[in-house]
């Protein structure tokens, strides 16, 4: 199927399909219990800096259950590490880490 030749009604669809399949492999008991298990075995916090339009799917690339690394994201993968909103997200995140360690 050439998902970019149908009717955009059908790739709207679609998407909302393949959306709705990802949220509940992702909230299943399975996911969850892999997760804990990972976390447990792993017990780090793992951050990753990614273009926007999420070419690299972190999971398959590092072998980790899904939810493990966090992604931030940028257009282009451009970061500026003195930009005050994006060192306040990394603050927040890495706040949220300690406190649930």
């Amino acid at each position: 199927m050439d998902l970019h030749s149908e009717p955009i009604n059908e790739r709207i669809e679609w998407l909302l399909h393949h959306a709705s399949r990802h949220s509940s492999e992702f909230c299943s008991p399975e996911a969850s219990l892999a997760r804990d298990r990972y976390l447990t075995k792993h017990p780090t916090a793992i951050v990753a800096l990614q273009c926007m339009d999420g070419r690299v799917h972190m999971p398959v690339a590092t072998r980790t259950p899904p939810g493990i690394i966090q992604p931030f994201r940028s257009l282009g993968a451009t970061f500026d590490l003195g930009c005050p909103s994006f060192g306040e997200e990394i603050v927040q995140h890495v706040d949220q880490m300690i406190s649930e360690g």
